[in-house]
């Protein structure tokens, strides 16, 4: 037997409930490139363009990884006392003839468990890459992924900013990206 109290409770519940729906699909998001933009599912491997690379490359989306990570070669880094904020110097690679060498401050440092278990760590640049149709500039680890089947790992920090969902039955589903880069 149902007490006013309870049908109370269960009301307020559902209002509530309603609410939260309601606020989540109104919020609207933007990607860097200032247009803003719904939703959009995408493949677990897609084609994606890094300024100053000549083709698109292919890449891996993963829920499962925190930060974006690319194959990087460091060319040259700072000291132990300037490395945060300090410059980086590196070239990437896609083990298709696709390479470029890139420059960029330092954000920050990670750690990263490695496959046996022990801590890696890693530099942290901003990058902008286009996927999707979408241009998302965003953090990026810089890391060895030679011996990976794909030169860049997209992490939710990379989905979450450009609004992109990931459905793990698809592959290559996007169109290709503009060939200029957005200037903002």
């Amino acid at each position: 037997m149902c007490t006013q109290h309870t049908v109370k409770r269960i009301f307020i519940f559902i209002f509530v409930g309603c609410l939260s729906v309601t606020g989540c699909t109104s919020q609207k998001t933007q990607a860097t490139d200032g247009v803003e933009y719904k939703t959009q599912v995408v493949g677990w491997v897609e084609k994606a363009k890094i300024p100053g690379v000549d083709q698109e490359v292919k890449v891996k989306l993963d829920t499962g990884a925190k930060t974006t990570s690319i194959n990087a070669e460091i060319l040259d880094k700072p000291d132990k006392k300037t490395e945060v904020g300090g410059m980086i110097k590196f070239r990437f690679l896609d083990g298709e003839g696709n390479k470029k060498i890139f420059e960029r401050p330092i954000v920050r440092w990670v750690s990263i468990k490695s496959r046996e278990g022990a801590d890696i760590r890693r530099p942290v640049v901003r990058m902008k890459f286009c996927l999707a149709g979408r241009w998302i500039e965003e953090e990026v680890n810089l890391a060895d992924r030679d011996d990976f089947n794909y030169p860049v790992l997209i992490g939710r920090n990379m989905l979450k900013q450009g609004k992109l969902a990931v459905d793990a039955s698809q592959t290559f589903t996007t169109p290709s990206c503009p060939t200029q880069e957005a200037q903002k």
